[in-house]
């Protein structure tokens, strides 16, 4: 993406998650999501105040790409609100209605 992480400001207030408080970065400037599928390329412009979820600094190389493999990409309602959601035992599947 071309982003420096370092370089980002904090986000206002403390997240909470499994591990307990933790400080996320805002990327404030826009954002284009680029979704990709067998009928094609859908893209969704975010304007500025992007929430980037942080791996803690001091972690193993190994801890970190656990963290990072076993952490859920977690989309906002803004977003998931523009899919049909399905959620079967073994799939998630987001499905965009054309209008």
């Amino acid at each position: 993406m071309g982003i420096h992480i370092p370089t980002l400001p904090y986000a206002k207030g403390k997240a909470i998650g499994f591990g307990g408080f933790f400080r996320n970065k805002i990327i404030n400037r826009e954002v284009v999501l680029t979704f990709n599928s067998d009928e094609g390329e859908y893209k969704i412009k975010c304007g500025g105040g992007l929430i980037v979820i942080l791996v803690p600094p001091n972690l193993s190389t190994e801890e970190r790409e656990d963290l990072i493999r076993l952490t859920p990409n977690v989309l906002g309602m803004d977003i998931l609100r523009r899919f049909r959601t399905v959620v079967e035992e073994n799939r998630v599947e987001l499905i965009l209605e054309r209008e």
